[in-house]
């Protein structure tokens, strides 16, 4: 049971870390390619270099806020799964106690 929890912990921690490191990005197509779309349906005219560039600082904000997100979210899963660990293994000094215990009693009532 505790190695099945140790791999889920680590697949799970893999996965996090994978998705953090994710580019999210807009490529300069896309961006270009909302601006005419975005220009063409205007009815007044537009200045598409001060609009891209201020498509750019928009996008670099928001992804780095969404890199910020992601980083916080894997750390509170790695958490999460760190004290569900640490739970787990709790658990088991436990029933091994217990089950000393048990023999113990077993064998004073034998020797009765």
């Amino acid at each position: 049971m505790k190695i099945a929890v140790l791999v889920s912990f680590l697949v799970v921690l893999g996965v996090f870390i994978f998705a953090t490191q994710v580019p999210i990005t807009l490529t300069d197509d896309e961006v270009a390619k909302a601006i005419g779309e975005a220009t063409s349906e205007s009815e007044s005219p537009v200045d598409e270099d001060i609009l891209a560039q201020a498509v750019q600082l928009s996008v670099a904000k928001l992804e780095k806020a969404q890199s910020t997100r992601l980083k916080y979210l894997a750390s509170a899963y790695f958490v999460i799964w760190l004290v569900f660990i640490l739970y787990i293994l709790h658990l088991e000094r436990k029933q091994q106690e217990l089950d000393k215990r048990l023999a113990q009693l077993e064998q004073d009532s034998d020797e009765l």
